[in-house]
This record gives C-alpha cells, sequence and structure tokens, in this order.
C-alpha cells in the first residue's frame, strides 16, 4: 500500500525525523517552515496555494540537508520547486520570481549586471575542457574566473572559455517556479556548447550548476561534467612535489557548499587543493555532506532576504575567522575566500 502512495502522503504521515535539518526552520524557529510541513502544505493546496503558502515553499534554499535524513528518500527541494510552480501559474508568487523570468527573456540570465560584458573582459585561453563561470560568479566581475584560468594555466592543463552563448545554466528559472523555461533555457546553452556528437569536458565554478547539467543535460557519449575543484586536484596529484612552492603561512577554515558536498558528493578535493596551498586547514563542526547551508540559493536571498541573512550569520559564526568555500554565492553570502583564489596566490611563486 505506501509504494503506490505518492511522495507528498509519505511526508503526512511521517514521523518528520528530517524537522531539525531546514536551515530556514532553524533561524526561525517556525514549525511551519520544516520540510515535512511546507511538502505536506504543497500537497494539501495542490494546485491553488495562497500567498502565505508561496512564501512557505520559498522558505528553501534546496541545501538537501533533509534528503539526508528522509526515511523515505523524497527529493524535497524538488517537491517544493515543482510547488512554488504552482504559485506561479495561480498569480500568488513572490514578485521577485515574475521579475526573474522577465530578465531571462530579455537578458538570458536573471542578474543584472551586462554578464556578456564580463565574460569578453576575460582572456581567452586554449585547453581541451571549457570553464563555465555561470552567472553569480559572473555578476561579481569575473574574478574568480580569471583566478581559475590562471591556475589551471600554472598547472599545465588550460582551460578555455565556454562560449559567449553560455552565461548561464538557467538553474534559477527551476527554483523561482519557471520549469518550461529553464528547459528551453538549457536546450540552449546546450546547442551553443554541443557540436555534433563530439563529447564535452565542462568545468563548473558553481556546483549546482554542475549537478544541474549532470542531472538534466543529454550530453554525448564520453562527455565529462565536473566542479572546479575535482577538475584542479586531479592537475595537482599530476604535479612533481619538486615543482610545488612552499605553502602559504595561512590558517583557514572550510565551508563545504551544500551542491558540492551533497549535490556532487565531493568533499574530497577542496581538502586536497588545500593542504596542498595553505599550512593549516580547519574543519567546523558541520562539514562533508552534513554541512551547514550558507543561504545563498533556493533564491532566498530574494523572497525571504532577512531569513537568508540570518542563516548567513549562523554559519559564518560558526566557521570562525578566515574561511574558504568553492561556490561564488556562498563566498559571497559568507564573505569568504574562494578556494581558486587561495591557489593563485600560492601558485603565484610558480616560476612561468
Amino acid at each position: 500500500m505506501t509504494a503506490l502512495r505518492h511522495e507528498p502522503d509519505l511526508c503526512v504521515y511521517c514521523p518528520k525525523m528530517c524537522r531539525f535539518t531546514c536551515p530556514a526552520s532553524e533561524v526561525t524557529g517556525r514549525d511551519a517552515l520544516t520540510p515535512g510541513a511546507k511538502v505536506s502544505l504543497a500537497a494539501l493546496c495542490g494546485r491553488e496555494p495562497d500567498e502565505a503558502a508561496a512564501l512557505a515553499f520559498a522558505a528553501c534554499t534546496g541545501c538537501d540537508r533533509c534528503a539526508q535524513h528522509c526515511a523515505h528518500d523524497n527529493d524535497v527541494p524538488a517537491m517544493l520547486y515543482a510547488a512554488r510552480a504552482t504559485a506561479v501559474r495561480a498569480g500568488v508568487a513572490p514578485p521577485s520570481w515574475a521579475e526573474l523570468a522577465l530578465r531571462f527573456s530579455k537578458q538570458g540570465h536573471g542578474e543584472d549586471r551586462d554578464l556578456a560584458a564580463v565574460r569578453a573582459s576575460l582572456s581567452e585561453a586554449g585547453g581541451e575542457a571549457m570553464l563555465f563561470p555561470g552567472c553569480d560568479a559572473l555578476a561579481q566581475g569575473g574574478g574568480e574566473a580569471r583566478e581559475a584560468l590562471f591556475v589551471a594555466r600554472k598547472l599545465g592543463v588550460p582551460l578555455r572559455l565556454a562560449p559567449a552563448g553560455a552565461l548561464c545554466c538557467g538553474r534559477k528559472l527551476l527554483e523561482g517556479g519557471h520549469p518550461e523555461m529553464h528547459e528551453a533555457h538549457a536546450a540552449r546553452v546546450r546547442s551553443a556548447i554541443v557540436r555534433g556528437r563530439a563529447p564535452v569536458h565542462i568545468v563548473f565554478l558553481d556546483p549546482g550548476c554542475a549537478h544541474d547539467v549532470q542531472e538534466g543535460w543529454a550530453l554525448p557519449a564520453g562527455s565529462r561534467v565536473e566542479h572546479v575543484t575535482t577538475y584542479l586536484a586531479r592537475l595537482l596529484v599530476a604535479m612533481p612535489e619538486s615543482d610545488r612552492p612552499p605553502p602559504l603561512p595561512e590558517s583557514v577554515t572550510l565551508h563545504d557548499p551544500c551542491g558540492l558536498a551533497r549535490g556532487l558528493r565531493e568533499t574530497v578535493a577542496p581538502r586536497a587543493l588545500l593542504a596542498a596551498a595553505v599550512s593549516e586547514l580547519r574543519d567546523p563542526p558541520r562539514c562533508g555532506v552534513d554541512t551547514s547551508c550558507c543561504g545563498a540559493s533556493g533564491l532566498l536571498p530574494s523572497t525571504l532576504p532577512e531569513v537568508a541573512r540570518r542563516i548567513a550569520d549562523d554559519r559564518r559564526a560558526e566557521l570562525g575567522g578566515a574561511a574558504v568555500t568553492s561556490n561564488p554565492a556562498c563566498a559571497a553570502a559568507l564573505g569568504a575566500t574562494e578556494i581558486v583564489s587561495v591557489l593563485a596566490r600560492w601558485l603565484a611563486q610558480v616560476a612561468n
């Protein structure tokens, strides 16, 4: 009988072992924002949610921590993103979701900044694999993309930039309740990258984008999609110890981005890179696949900015002093340094 029930029903009748896992519920103290409560609300509302329900659906960063403790292995973020789509269709969605769709329609991404101009400012490089900076990194000026290109070149296997038509993977459209637009945008970006049946190798700065592409794109056989830390760690292994500069005399604390640790299941590469680049690497109490969210994803900063700020404040306090991470949005929310920035300073000691 259980096998025949819908996933939302499983949340309704579940003992709610995931209730402690949601960062939005944690900082607000609202039981109505626990994962099970939000999914149950989505099931009760069906296709006719009201504005209050839409805001409850918005209180999800997509961090996927709840899924780690779900007795039924439900994809809670996907269920809530589907609920957001019902809110959009019912006309009760937060205004920022509609504004996002308009910006994508006009400029091919959801940022206010001219991302095409930022991309054009990046120096082109050779290389078999292509770097897909993503909208968050480009909106911040493209510095992380420049450093990633520099580090790959220093490690002896340079990257080339993804085509100008591939500025944004479109994941935010899915988060904003526009699944059809997300699918159409992904198809356009894919066509800019994939030529015929030749395999492609795409390296992402944003782990959420990498996961979105891994799950949603039909790529030619032999293609590879990975995060920049995975790519650079593999290059570092091939670099002779004698060619490596001494570690920087720094002590840093690593924030594992949710999309990297839980989405891509990558926790080793960031630590391998930092172990070589700095003298001391620390982990906070919540790390690895049990990492705590920074509050920057799932469109939370635009829909519930105060909740997003409180999540970031709590995580910042947990991390302590000098924090490093490997996600542009997390770095901005936490005031943390990107791992590629640390690597760029470390490898700047290596002669050309």
